[in-house]
């Protein structure tokens, strides 16, 4: 009975080896389930404020055997014009004070690089906006298939320094912390979450 009952496990265990073998399983970016939230800071105690961007393009993705050969040539271009952080009326004076700082092209374009493969690690983020660029350092975690990924911007080295000015000028009183004092930070905390489509024949 002992010997049947191994034979059975044994044919049960080979069978799940051939099934494993034969799944053959692509990833592809999925720009329906990916979303990207800012945090931009006030108040000379740095309280949070959160918004999104509602227009993202992205190209270069492709299907591939593995997550991070699905992502490691993604380029995009983020519509300035689409910022979203649940008030319209700031988001009018983001757009315009902000943003409309700088002339030309209203889209944030970037990429990646210096990508370390794994389950979690670290990247390059390349920005530019403008005429001027500027990379960061990004951290990631991959939970499955999907990922997140943090980083921290600063908008002074992407010529924004006038339209922070401008922006906290027009939004004086409403930057006032408990200590009376107008402030609006230079940085921006950036968060990215993306599940990659799986497929499996």
């Amino acid at each position: 009975m002992k010997i049947f009952n191994s034979t059975l496990v044994l044919i049960a265990l080979c069978l799940s080896a051939e099934l494993i073998a034969q799944e053959n399983c692509t990833y592809e970016y999925d720009p329906s389930q990916t979303s990207l939230e800012w945090t931009a800071f006030k108040f000379t105690e740095k309280t949070g404020v959160k918004g999104k961007f509602d227009s993202i393009k992205v190209t270069g993705q492709q299907k591939d055997k593995s997550k991070f050969g699905a992502v490691k040539s993604i380029q995009f271009q983020i519509d300035t014009s689409s910022v979203n952080s649940g008030v319209p009326d700031r988001d009018g004076k983001i757009k315009k004070f902000f943003f409309g700082s700088v002339k030309g092209n209203k889209k944030i374009s970037g990429n990646f690089s210096e990508i370390t493969p794994g389950e979690s690690g670290t990247a390059k983020l390349n920005l530019r906006y403008g005429n001027s660029k500027t990379t960061i350092p990004v951290n990631f975690v991959w939970k499955e298939d999907l990922v997140e990924l943090i980083g921290t911007v600063d908008a002074i080295s992407l010529g924004l320094q006038t339209g922070l000015n401008k922006l906290n000028a027009e939004c004086n009183d409403l930057h006032k912390g408990s200590d009376g004092v107008s402030k609006l930070w230079p940085t921006v905390d950036v968060k990215v979450v993306s599940t990659l489509k799986k497929v499996c024949k």
